[in-house]
């Protein structure tokens, strides 16, 4: 008796979210879901990593972090009391074109919390003492961070690929940390987070009246500000392969990432480039996956993804391996690069892509809570108003053809990155054979 066939799922239904504008430009959305009595309430600006001078890294997140840090009316034990009481979850952070404040709680404290909301966003004062707090601790994470390869060879991919360009700004220096003051924060917030092209997200019990309503009554007070805009410089075009090695001395493993440049969010190629990833590495059934773990045993899982901005985008595949397998691991990540070129995937290869793909999404459908975060990515990012609704139908119709096609626009292995986080003395020589080799310290500094 023959297995019975997956049923292939019908395209799913994507909500219409209607929005709502005050005077002072707050854009306010709702996903009503009354099946439970919870609220996620997110607050999210066009303000990102981008943003941040290049005399001071820290200057965003410090912003971010502070409005929870002390009000004119609250303190910050007091918010953090208030918090508790309320049994909010709070969350905040700081991307690469935007930044948010969220909140998850009770129906019945929908008041209280979008009071505690905008009295931290209005009315935050940047105290000196707790700006100290978040230095100390902070520059403890910095010390930590240093130390983790997967964060080194990320750092180090984006300061190349992105050489100049505020895409490069992903991380903080402990100088900039330690420089700061409580007043440069507050003019940078002040000056940088307004209503204007801002949004206020309720999901849950919330119909798009009554959110309206009660933005106006918290936040329609809240003056807009004329922000400036980044300007976005074209990325130098990279003419070869180059090798980045990151001295950690006495490492027993090698951390490697592979990378080049792709398409911006919201590219008509966007979608057939997710699938031919997919297929590249995407999942424990890719090739990489089943060529460096599967059969070479070089790694626990090798992998690799998208990401995707305003104006540009990457692709990024690396594994963590045994050092002594470092170069036959980055070869055969090459070779499978290359064999994407002409080896198309087969009828079932692509069909479980496709799948793949198309589960994840339904998956990040499952909460009024993951919807709001699809339709706010889709916002900021100026995604097609019916990108979500056609794109199970979309990725069902990529051909092998077109997974080929993407692989031979970006999947070069002549014009990419290659970063490798390891003792040099084990690895140096051999990196060499692969093209220009730079090596650095764990700080970034050329060796």
């Amino acid at each position: 008796m023959k297995a019975p066939r997956a049923a292939t799922e019908k395209n799913i239904l994507y909500p219409d979210i209607q929005e709502s504008q005050l005077e002072n430009g707050l854009r306010v959305l709702a996903v009503p879901d009354d099946r439970l009595p919870r609220v996620f309430l997110s607050l999210v600006f066009p303000v990102g990593r981008v943003f941040n001078p290049d005399d001071n890294l820290t200057l965003v997140s410090l912003a971010v972090e502070l409005t929870k840090s002390g009000t004119g009316t609250r303190s910050a034990s007091e918010i953090s009391d208030l918090i508790d009481q309320l049994a909010i979850q709070f969350d905040s952070d700081v991307l690469m074109e935007h930044s948010f404040i969220g909140m998850t709680f009770l129906e019945k404290e929908l008041e209280s919390a979008l009071g505690l909301l905008a009295d931290m966003v209005l009315g935050a004062t940047f105290p000196d003492d707790e700006l100290e707090k978040v230095r100390i601790r902070w520059k403890s994470h910095l010390i930590a961070q240093r130390s983790q390869p997967d964060f080194l060879a990320n750092e180090r991919i984006f300061k190349t690929l992105f050489e100049k360009h505020p895409y490069s700004r992903i991380s903080m220096t402990p100088e900039h940390l330690e420089q700061v003051t409580r007043d440069s924060v507050e003019n940078f917030y002040r000056s940088h987070f307004s209503p204007g092209g801002a949004y206020l997200l309720f999901a849950g019990p919330v119909d798009l009246v009554t959110a309206t309503d009660l933005g106006n009554r918290f936040l329609g007070g809240w003056v807009k500000q004329e922000t400036t805009s980044i300007p976005y410089p074209q990325p130098r075009v990279l003419d070869g392969r180059l090798i980045c090695l990151i001295h950690r001395p006495h490492s027993v493993q090698s951390q490697l990432l592979v990378a080049g440049r792709t398409l911006p969010h919201g590219d008509p190629d966007g979608i057939a480039l997710k699938v031919a990833n997919q297929v590249l590495g995407g999942g424990a059934s890719s090739r990489l996956f089943l060529n460096l773990r599967e059969e070479k045993g070089y790694t626990y899982g090798a992998y690799s993804r998208l990401k995707s901005y305003r104006n540009d985008g990457l692709f990024l595949a690396g594994a963590s391996v045994k050092t002594e397998a470092t170069l036959e691991c980055i070869e055969e990540t090459l070779k499978e690069m290359d064999r994407l070129h002409e080896k198309p995937p087969g009828e079932e290869e692509l069909a479980r892509c496709q799948q793949e793909l198309i589960g994840s999404f339904i998956r990040q459908m499952e909460t009024p809570a993951s919807v709001g975060a699809l339709e706010l990515d889709r916002r900021i990012h100026q995604l097609p108003e019916d990108y979500y609704r056609t794109f199970i139908p979309k990725v069902r119709s990529i051909g092998k053809e077109s997974v080929v096609e993407m692989a031979q626009r970006f999947f070069d292995t002549q014009r990419l990155v290659i970063t490798v986080v390891a003792d040099r003395e084990r690895v140096e020589r051999k990196l060499g054979q692969l093209g220009e080799l730079r090596v650095y310290d764990t700080d970034g500094n050329p060796l």
